[in-house]
């Protein structure tokens, strides 16, 4: 297939085969965001396998989110110069390669610099989802394109558990759980042939360049704050953990002069700063950043509390996380359908529901004690699953609702980076909360609830910031 320059502007009645391409784009994205929970089911088994410690646990999630994290922008720029077909076809041949080596894994350190490269060839496919979305849809489209996006972020978050309950629990193939790997690589192989098939080649007409310094400061100041962290709760926290992650803020000053003056000067900073003057936009990333920092780490927190704490399999923990797909799947339809008129109304209600289920949760562990099992924690998984569908689906699109359609792209690629980074900082939190709680000679129970109060405050938070957004998404 001969490459072109396809802009947005030039696709009025769009891409002949769109909704067959979006369709294998969407089975990448689904495959990315399972990889990152996946392996919380799987955690114990990975766990006793390799002699792992709790904090390398937190680093097997914490270095994949962050690897994607922190290249996503950068990924974006790449498609913008060498072709987002092109990019993207790198990243999912290099994500299913990785999950091939996760799967061939002998060692936590080569399972952890395995996740972090599956992490990074992620970010080289994710970013031409949006791109490509924005490219072969007419504009009368693009909204129900976008909140199929968004529903398959939702779904995917919940579908991880589920997954990593059935492959491990029926010990597929006898791989264990090595199995939430391999799966990725039949998976891969179908998005590669699929996307080479229908995906139209695209990029920028004015490519920009890449703003190498920026992301390595972005690098630097996360894993100052990341690393210690993850690593802290599990060594006692030692005098040099503090400041560390204080050095992380002359670091990310350093970066925002560094972006101003580039900004400044009409070069192509990594992240602009105009967008942080936009009240309704640095709420919405607030909102994101609590919404989804919390999810991870409800599911880790689960898990290990059913697992390690009371002793059920990873098939059962895997089938009382149905419920939340479940509550989930009966709102993320009637989101998108009213997001234009009350998406707002939509997200706080979602947040409000998100933060009853949790404070259920804790009340049902304390009522229930020693005698908890899955089904006691099913209506409280279910609420948040009813809540996290009139969130997941829509909070994107209305995030980027005031962003002016010329930063758009860049506002795009900052999003989307805020909800990966989430969910590595969300682990890291709730983590170090879990250990020190454990190592302070509380039981698992208390450590639970104590966990789980994280993500109160922080769907509670994010209600109260939904003020600050725009109403709706933004019209075709």
């Amino acid at each position: 297939m001969t490459e072109q320059t396809i802009m947005p502007e030039a696709t009025a009645s769009g891409h002949p085969r769109r909704w067959a391409a979006l369709a294998v784009a969407l089975l990448a994205v689904f495959m990315d965001l399972v990889d990152i929970t996946i392996v919380v089911v799987a955690a114990p088994a990975i766990q006793s396998d390799l002699q792992a410690s709790t904090a390398a646990l937190q680093w097997i999630m914490a270095a994949y989110a962050l690897g994607l994290g922190l290249l996503l922008i950068t990924g974006g720029r790449l498609g913008d110069i060498f072709g987002r077909k092109r990019m993207f076809l790198i990243g999912v041949a290099g994500f299913t390669t990785a999950s091939a080596a996760c799967g061939l894994a002998l060692s936590i350190e080569v399972l952890i610099a395995a996740r972090a490269v599956q992490g990074a060839a992620a970010a080289m496919m994710v970013p031409q989802v949006l791109a490509a979305i924005q490219v072969m849809f007419p504009r009368v489209e693009r909204p129900k394109a976008l909140g199929l996006y968004g529903a398959v972020n939702g779904l995917a978050a919940a579908a991880a558990p589920i997954v990593g309950g059935l492959l491990v629990g029926n010990d597929v193939f006898g791989l264990a759980w090595r199995s939430v790997f391999w799966v990725n690589v039949p998976i891969g192989l179908a998005a590669l042939v699929g996307a080479a098939v229908l995906m139209r080649e695209s990029r920028s007409p004015r490519p920009p360049r890449l703003d190498l310094p920026g992301v390595a400061l972005v690098a630097a100041g996360l894993l100052l704050v990341l690393y210690p962290l993850i690593q802290g709760a599990e060594l006692g926290w030692p005098g040099w953990t503090w400041p560390m992650m204080a050095a992380a803020v002359p670091v990310f000053a350093v970066f925002t002069r560094l972006q101003a003056r580039r900004e400044s000067l009409k070069g192509q900073p990594l992240v602009p700063v105009s967008l942080f003057r936009q009240r309704s936009f640095v709420a919405g990333l607030a909102v994101a950043f609590a919404m989804f920092s919390s999810i991870t780490a409800l599911f880790l927190v689960l898990t290990l509390h059913l697992q390690q704490g009371h002793g059920l399999s990873a098939l059962e923990v895997g089938l009382t996380f149905l419920a939340w797909p479940l509550g989930l799947a009966a709102t993320s339809g009637l989101a998108v359908r009213l997001a234009a008129t009350a998406g707002r109304r939509l997200v706080a209600f979602g947040a409000s529901a998100l933060t009853a289920s949790m404070v259920a949760l804790i009340g049902t562990i304390a009522v229930a004690g020693d005698g908890v099992n899955g089904w006691h924690l099913v209506p409280g998984l279910l609420l948040g699953g009813i809540g996290f569908g009139l969130v997941a689906p829509i909070l994107v699109d209305i995030v980027l609702s005031a962003v002016p359609h010329q930063d758009a792209g860049a506002a795009s690629g900052v999003v989307n980076t805020v909800i990966q980074v989430a969910g590595a900082a969300g682990v890291a939190v709730v983590g170090a909360l879990f250990t020190t709680t454990l190592t302070g000679g509380r039981d698992i129970d208390t450590a639970t609830q104590w966990s789980l109060c994280y993500a109160v405050v922080a769907f509670a938070l994010g209600l109260a910031l939904t003020r600050a957004l725009p109403s709706r998404p933004r019209t075709p």
